[in-house]
């Protein structure tokens, strides 16, 4: 029997290859990518790290956190120790941006955007997961699916950059 995971990867091979591998990624990797669209992108992925905070920090609220202090074996800690490296992580790449706006004039640009209806369906799908009703699980596989989809897109992004401009991986991951 295939795990969860292999079975989420292959439900769909053609949308996440779509996703994943998009031609925006290309121009990015190349640094062909139009100065209004990387504007557009950077303030949508400034609203999709603002609803992502706000997932993160309803799937951690909803981990019942156990009084050991064995943060190494109860799966309880676990997941709260990796929600918390997600809050650190989305707090640095936030930071990053906004300091990338910032020295480039576009911040009040950036920060005044409205999410398309692409960043829409991110915020709609965290906040759906995240509900109150929805076990703890159904965040944790939404948090999931998101990160390897990230995870694969910025791969493949390196995989088309020049190999003078290739960088460590650790550097764009």
């Amino acid at each position: 029997m295939p795990s969860l995971t292999a079975h989420l990867l292959h439900l769909d091979e053609s949308a996440l290859k779509a996703a994943t591998q998009h031609p925006f990624l290309e121009a990015a990797a190349t640094r062909s990518l139009p100065l209004e669209q990387l504007k557009t992108w950077l303030a949508q992925d400034r609203l999709y790290a603002l609803a992502y905070t706000n997932f993160i920090g309803a799937l951690l609220a909803k981990v019942p956190i156990p009084t050991t202090s064995d943060r190494e074996t109860t799966l309880e800690w676990r997941a709260v120790d990796l929600l918390i490296d997600c809050l650190v992580n989305i707090r640095s790449e936030s930071k990053l941006f906004e300091e990338t706006a910032a020295a480039e004039g576009w911040l009040d640009e950036v920060c005044d955007a409205q999410p398309n209806r692409h960043t829409r369906a991110y915020q709609d799908l965290f906040a759906g997961a995240a509900a109150a009703q929805k076990p703890l699980i159904v965040g944790l596989t939404v948090l999931w699916a998101t990160e390897e989809c990230y995870l694969r897109a910025w791969r493949h992004a390196k995989s088309k950059m020049d190999s003078g401009l290739k960088v460590k991986e650790k550097d764009v991951m």
